[in-house]
């Protein structure tokens, strides 16, 4: 990487601490990487590092939401895709290159009439991977008629995903390392087989808009549109047969998504719970975002067992000493100052 490419790099990394919002991410990081490959839209997806579900996304100037489910449907089912992302990330190379008329390689005929309707000339894919752990996926776009992207760009991308990571995290550990403050009851929808939102608590719809995905003429409307973590996390559940998980930063600390595929009458159908993360839940995808040790993990779980410092270190085989080096470490990576507040960010 360039020496200005790092400078940009560090910069963008500094302003995703400030932002406020997911929006707000993906137009800092949209602006840094749009002054070395040049595009007219894109989409930032963040998945739970742990379950490898979206966990939040940014867009603007992209596909439509409908669009891009139709696009993901295709590309999942097209065995000749050439840069489906599970394979990017499992890949030494991270980054594909997908035209609508240019030579190259490309969607088959449908995907590229979704693209061509869109008006996208050429995509470009990056999968977020950094230490062995993905972290969600970019996608570059340019309109019909301009130049594709290059093998140049795509290289340059590339090395430009571990600025894209870490402008992520930054953003993802600026929120409160606790559950969220929100102070409602969880919230329950329904996703019918169709796809549509055939019945939401109204829990449900403030907890929707904790994702600040949704306009709140949306969230008002009788028949609420289908939000784009909650379709991800829908389709991770039919997936599988089995139930699905998702851990959110808001502004008001972590949110936790579940899905589990329905039976009976409602066959097809997927139901989906929204409510505050609890400790335990929130600690294996927090321990991830904030870098935290193998080590440190244990110590965590013993604090919120309630086990004092001397305890601890004979349960993990270490001194007493060492332990409050760890101690000191996880205060400094998730922002708190002692036990007692470490204790009661994490169980509320």
């Amino acid at each position: 990487m360039g020496t200005g490419e790092s400078a940009s790099g560090v910069a963008v990394v500094g302003a995703a601490a400030e932002v406020g919002s997911t929006a707000e991410l993906g137009t800092v990081i949209s602006r840094w990487i749009r002054t070395l490959i040049p595009h007219e839209g894109y989409m930032l997806a963040a998945v739970d590092p742990v379950t490898g579900v979206g966990s939040f996304l940014a867009r603007e100037h992209g596909y439509s939401p409908a669009a891009a489910r139709r696009l993901t449907l295709g590309d999942r089912l097209d065995g000749d895709h050439p840069f489906p992302f599970e394979r990017l990330v499992e890949g030494s190379c991270r980054v594909g290159v997908l035209n609508t008329d240019a030579p190259g390689l490309r969607r088959n005929a449908a995907m590229r009439s979704v693209m061509a309707d869109q008006g996208v000339g050429s995509e470009l894919r990056v999968a977020l991977v950094e230490a062995g752990t993905a972290w969600g996926g970019l996608v570059l776009l340019r309109p019909r008629g301009a130049r594709p992207f290059s093998v140049a760009e795509a290289a340059r991308a590339q090395r430009l995903g571990r600025d894209v990571v870490a402008a992520m995290r930054r953003h993802a550990t600026g929120a409160p390392p606790e559950p969220s403050r929100l102070g409602r009851p969880p919230g329950v929808l329904v996703v019918g087989a169709d796809e549509v939102v055939v019945a939401a608590t109204p829990s449900a719809r403030e907890w929707i808009g904790e994702l600040e995905t949704l306009p709140a003429h949306a969230l008002a409307a009788p028949h609420m549109p289908m939000e784009s973590t909650i379709w991800n996390l829908t389709q991770a559940a039919r997936r599988s047969d089995t139930p699905a998980l998702t851990r959110v930063p808001t502004r008001r600390g972590w949110i936790v998504l579940r899905a589990q595929p329905m039976t009976g009458e409602k066959e097809g159908a997927v139901a989906v719970t929204i409510q505050a993360a609890t400790g335990t839940e929130l600690l294996p995808a927090m321990a991830l975002w904030h870098g935290l040790t193998l080590r440190e993990r244990a110590v965590i779980d013993h604090v919120l067992e309630g086990q004092a410092t001397k305890q601890i270190a004979r349960r993990l085989g270490m001194s007493p000493h060492t332990v409050n080096d760890h101690f000191k470490s996880i205060y400094r990576k998730l922002g708190v100052s002692a036990r007692e507040e470490l204790i009661a960010r994490l169980l509320g």
